[in-house]
């Protein structure tokens, strides 16, 4: 076996990875592959909406447990859609637009995925609400799937 000094430290001997003492409160080490890394904070939620049917004008009020900023609002469809695109509008509790989701109808097919990276009216607080507002374009009933992910302050 080889010998190796460290491995019989007991705790009191013990130390922090590098960087620890500057990282911020949070933050994990995250490895590059070729033997160093970063700190990252990677506090985020993710929270899944299910609409039944995408072909319906739908306003349905998310529950936010956990304040930040939302990064990402993604859909992703069981189906292909007939009639019209469907445009999904992200607002934040005080009804202000965070931006929208436009689901093509033209060649859509079931695994589609459309998204916005919303850079204002973003920020939640622990406790809050999203709504998604549907318009109901398409003529198919077709379910769909909304995730929003919550970057943690």
């Amino acid at each position: 076996m080889a010998n190796v000094n460290h491995s019989a430290l007991s705790d009191p001997y013990l130390h922090e990875p590098k960087g620890a003492s500057t990282a911020t409160a949070g933050d994990v080490y995250v490895s590059d592959g070729a033997g160093s890394g970063t700190w990252e904070d990677h506090r985020r939620s993710v929270v899944n909406l299910h609409i039944h049917d995408i072909s319906a004008p739908t306003s349905m009020y998310v529950p936010i447990p956990f304040g930040g900023t939302v990064s990402r609002v993604a859909s992703v469809m069981a189906g292909a859609i007939s009639g019209s695109d469907v445009v999904l509008t992200v607002k934040n509790s005080s009804a202000a637009t965070m931006g929208t989701v436009t689901i093509t109808q033209a060649g859509s097919a079931a695994g589609d995925v459309d998204f916005t990276n919303p850079s204002t009216n973003n920020t939640i607080t622990d406790n809050d609400y999203i709504l998604v507002e549907g318009d109901g374009g398409a003529t198919s009933h077709v379910d769909c799937v909304v995730s929003i992910v919550v970057e943690h302050t």
